[in-house]
């Protein structure tokens, strides 16, 4: 955590897929601010420029410890920058194991994330980076992670719930399991918000996730896509993708007949083979009447017709459907009325895991083990063993030094293993078998 000072008066956006927030701070304030976002200011020369004071705070944060208390009120702050929604849906058991610890809880969330913590009556405040550091100091303890295990490239990690528990003296064994998941509370109207597909089952496929070492290229994740809305035909697939999404992906899905808008401009030839009839009037150059003539005829030809391809859909399958949830909690309620969801390491694995979803994982970098042991409706497809350094926890954009040197690398190498039967076979395994009526 860093703790600037400005000159001057500064104020920018950042963008999330949750939307903008607007970042102001006024001169002559000390401010923290995390890290990450710390760094992106500092990219901008015009913000670097007013930076008058800069320190990190963590020497002015006293060690926490759950036994550990003073008398009186017992005011904690916490904050989970580590990572994008999937990272603090796993920090929500957490805050509420620090509740029951009897302490009130207050969360501090990077600008974006502040909805993940809507609707819990055991939080008493959300706090929104970046935070005058004389608010900061309001609290009696601060529990601040600005990193679990995002930043340590190593093996042999712990689940980041688990780790959160040992940093500040809880033993995570000697929890209960079904503490350490916690489901989220959803109002009327984003439940209302799932009407929209009233009558269908909807299945879920996230075509990409944020980081792109950790999902399939987009073509062959289109291709997995197609296998399960083959494979179970009944289910109404919703291709999940955000504007931080390449649109190569969306394009992957889009029918190829009639490059993804559902419909065929087609020319009725027997209207085009009719003679023309009338008389050619004005003082125009006849030859210019009958040329216009004609094109008009056949302008009048033409029509839209469903393209039969994809029936309308204008997905590479008439049950798949590309779909932008508009806000972050209306998708997480829709996904509580999901038949199954399949999602490579990324926020829908988290959101289904919480909710007890039926998921598959498409597992590439990271072992599941290290990040859905708590999941129980969760099965996993990994592939250890066709790449010698997995797992290798790398969290960058790029693919990572070690991994073994091949030309054109487009996909690690243990989700380039990953093949379309085995993930149709994975959803019979996730779904709950239907129960058979007496003989």
């Amino acid at each position: 955590m860093n703790m600037i000072t400005f000159a001057e008066p500064v104020t920018m956006n950042m963008r999330k897929s949750a939307g903008v927030s607007a970042l102001e701070f006024e001169a002559g304030r000390d401010y923290v601010v995390p890290l990450p976002q710390f760094n992106r200011m500092m990219a901008e020369p015009g913000v670097a420029a007013r930076a008058y004071k800069v320190s990190r705070i963590e020497n002015r944060i006293p060690n926490f410890n759950v036994v550990a208390r003073k008398q009186g009120t017992q005011r904690l702050l916490l904050y989970n920058g580590s990572g994008g929604y999937g990272d603090q849906i796993m920090t929500w058991p957490f805050a509420r194991l620090l509740v029951g610890y009897g302490f009130e809880v207050h969360i501090l969330t990077d600008p974006g994330n502040q909805t993940c913590w809507f609707n819990f009556p055991w939080v008493k405040t959300i706090q929104k980076l970046p935070i005058q550091y004389e608010h900061f100091k309001m609290y009696d303890y601060w529990v601040m992670f600005e990193a679990v295990v995002n930043a340590d490239e190593h093996q042999h990690q712990c689940h980041p719930l688990d780790v959160m528990c040992m940093k500040v003296g809880i033993d995570p064994a000697a929890i209960d399991q079904r503490m350490m998941v916690v489901r989220p509370n959803f109002t009327f109207l984003e439940m209302q918000s799932t009407a929209i597909f009233q009558g269908k089952k909807i299945a879920m496929y996230q075509l990409a996730s944020a980081n792109p070492i950790r999902c399939l290229p987009p073509n062959d994740s289109a291709f997995l896509l197609f296998k399960l809305a083959e494979a179970f035909p009944e289910w109404h697939w919703l291709a999940l993708y955000d504007e931080f999404i390449p649109d190569t992906y969306k394009n992957a899905v889009a029918c190829k007949a009639c490059e993804g808008k559902g419909r065929l401009e087609v020319v009725d030839q027997a209207a085009l083979d009719m003679p023309m009839t009338g008389t050619i009037q004005g003082t125009v150059d006849p030859n210019v009447q009958v040329a216009l003539a004609i094109c008009d005829r056949a302008e009048k030809a033409k029509h839209n017709e469903i393209c039969t391809k994809c029936n309308g859909s204008g997905t590479l399958r008439s049950n798949i459907q590309l779909y932008n949830a508009p806000v972050l909690r209306e998708l997480w309620a829709l996904t509580s009325r999901a038949q199954v969801v399949v999602a490579p390491d990324s926020m829908m694995v988290h959101t289904a895991g919480c909710m007890d979803v039926p998921c598959v994982g498409l597992w590439g970098l990271v072992n599941p083990e290290n990040r859905v042991k708590y999941y129980k409706n969760h099965v996993p497809i990994y592939h250890k063993e066709s790449c010698v350094f997995s797992p290798c926890f790398a969290y960058s954009g790029t693919f990572p030094k070690y991994c073994p040197p091949r030309p054109n690398r487009n996909v690690c190498e243990c989700l380039g293993a990953i093949a379309a039967p085995e993930v149709v076979e994975a959803v019979k395994k996730a779904i709950p078998a239907t129960p058979q009526p007496p003989a």
